[in-house]
């Protein structure tokens, strides 16, 4: 279940790639009647309710320089936006262009880029480039965009050049986003907080770009949003989910490596709905844990008396179902004792769970074997194992 649980495992600026927290730094800090997209015009960009385009490249450079002089990065990347203009994918009276590099880089040719505000500075930029290369045994293996640059029209490279920025001096690209949290957000969960934001972002993007549309997320409607889940979340009698709900894949991967708790389910006969909602239910509690733990919302003791808490309901129901319907089968009664675990929703302390939490929790406890639904839970999984 560990494994099953990806949103907990470490990675690259938070487990995220490089385009969703650019997505996410552009939704929180854009102007709110604007838009931003993800893989539309560019990795990303800044759509503005006047027109005005603003393109951006992101580059990971953790392994090479991506802003050397002769960086296949930073010429293909000129070159795609000589071509995004030149076919009127976008207007370039109206377009920036920015160049986004972490962790810091720097070379002379890629300053120079940047500092190209005006036609006399481009047409100087050119001659530079034109004699670096004079002085090359051989051409750079970036050659072919390198040419794109000296080939096309005056008016098209100064209309780009001009208006392109070279971005590199965030050593951690979240760092932008804390800094837009800061005022808001205390310093224990600004990471959580972080997390949760990038994770809707790419949710937004990932369910239009499945419906077939374009990955085009307005920033007001957006931060609305987001800003309802910092609200909640900084409530002090609420736990706020900041699991991912997990894909119908990964549901049926679990059910199909047959977990304790699922042996337990299909020890009562449950119906594949009910085993893919607790494998569900499972997974984001399972994360949810981490992640409260890792930000100090909750503590080991305190969760092991909530979930001791757990096994006494369970046990009373069990009592109350013994008692009262002796005279039904153990299957039956079994999913009697289940369905009635299956919708508590019991506060850690005095703090609301999300709807899920506790049924993930109850079907957590099955897997460690501290509670079972069918009265002969043990004997029946103990014969299978083979004891």
């Amino acid at each position: 279940m560990t494994a099953l649980v990806k949103h907990s495992a470490p990675g690259p600026y938070l487990g995220f790639a490089l385009q969703p927290v650019r997505l996410c730094y552009y939704l929180l800090s854009s102007p709110a009647d604007s838009s931003v997209s993800l893989e539309f015009l560019d990795d990303v960009a800044v759509h503005y309710s006047d027109g005005n385009v603003l393109l951006e490249q992101c580059k990971s450079a953790l392994s090479h320089n991506a802003l050397s002089d002769w960086s296949e990065d930073l010429w293909k990347t000129i070159a795609n936006w000589f071509t995004a203009v030149e076919s009127k994918k976008v207007d370039g009276s109206q377009a920036t262009f920015r160049l986004y590099v972490t962790p810091p880089k720097s070379g002379k040719v890629s300053s120079a880029i940047h500092d190209a505000t005006s036609p006399d500075a481009v047409h100087r930029l050119l001659k530079h480039v034109k004699n670096k290369l004079s002085k090359k045994a051989e051409p750079p293996k970036c050659m072919s965009h390198v040419q794109r640059f000296l080939d096309v029209t005056t008016s098209l490279r100064n209309q780009v050049i001009c208006k392109t920025s070279v971005c590199s001096s965030d050593v951690d690209p979240i760092q932008p986003i804390r800094a837009l949290l800061a005022p808001t957000v205390p310093d224990g969960s600004i990471d959580l907080i972080c997390e949760a934001a990038i994770g809707m972002a790419l949710a937004r993007a990932d369910r239009l770009i499945r419906d077939g549309m374009p990955a085009l997320i307005g920033v007001g409607e957006f931060r609305k949003s987001f800003h309802a889940f910092v609200q909640q979340n900084n409530m002090p009698g609420y736990l706020t989910s900041l699991s991912a709900v997990p894909t119908t894949a990964d549901m049926k991967a679990v059910l199909t490596s047959r977990p304790m708790f699922v042996r337990q389910l299909q020890l009562i006969d449950a119906t594949e709905a009910q085993q893919l909602r607790a494998a569900s239910d499972l997974m984001r509690t399972s994360g949810d844990k981490v992640r409260w733990a890792e930000a100090g919302f909750i503590y080991d003791d305190t969760l092991k008396d909530w979930e001791d808490s757990l096994l006494r309901r369970h046990d009373a129901f069990a009592g109350e179902v013994k008692d009262l319907h002796s005279d039904k089968p153990e299957v039956v009664r079994g999913r009697l004792i289940y369905g009635r675990c299956s919708v508590l929703e019991v506060p850690i302390g005095s703090r609301t769970v999300p709807s899920y939490f506790t049924h993930g929790a109850f079907n957590d406890l099955a897997d460690k074997r501290e509670l079972g639904w069918h009265p002969e839970h043990k004997v029946l999984l103990d014969k299978e194992d083979g004891a």
